[in-house]
């Protein structure tokens, strides 16, 4: 589109609502609110469809992550021997581990 033509467009509609609002000025204020009230909704739309869409890339990461499965615990096993044997060394860390266990009703294997 030309410049000369978005101007043109541009002042009829000037020139529209200032007619407008001189021979019916309840309508021109019904106008401004339904204009008003269609901006709104197209805003509430457009920031709704950005969460879906921002929601929808994070379940995708998380789809992506890591499992873990029987073969990562084999693999892993060691580690945890090596977080109780940290434990068991230290009384007051074994103490506070114990506490934290009661507390969340935690049942080791």
């Amino acid at each position: 589109m030309r410049i000369g033509g978005f101007m043109l467009g541009a002042v009829a509609g000037i020139a529209a609502a200032v007619y407008v609002s001189r021979k019916r000025p309840g309508m021109a204020a019904w106008a401004s609110s339904s204009l008003a009230s269609a901006c709104s909704s197209i805003g509430r739309s457009a920031a709704s469809m950005m969460m879906k869409r921002g929601m929808t890339k994070a379940m995708a990461a998380a789809d992506m992550a890591p499992k873990h499965s029987d073969d990562t615990a084999a693999k892993h096993g060691g580690g945890w021997e090596q977080v109780e044997q940290l434990i068991n060394s230290d009384p007051g860390l074994k103490e506070q581990a114990s506490q934290i266990m009661a507390e969340s009703s935690f049942k080791p294997h």
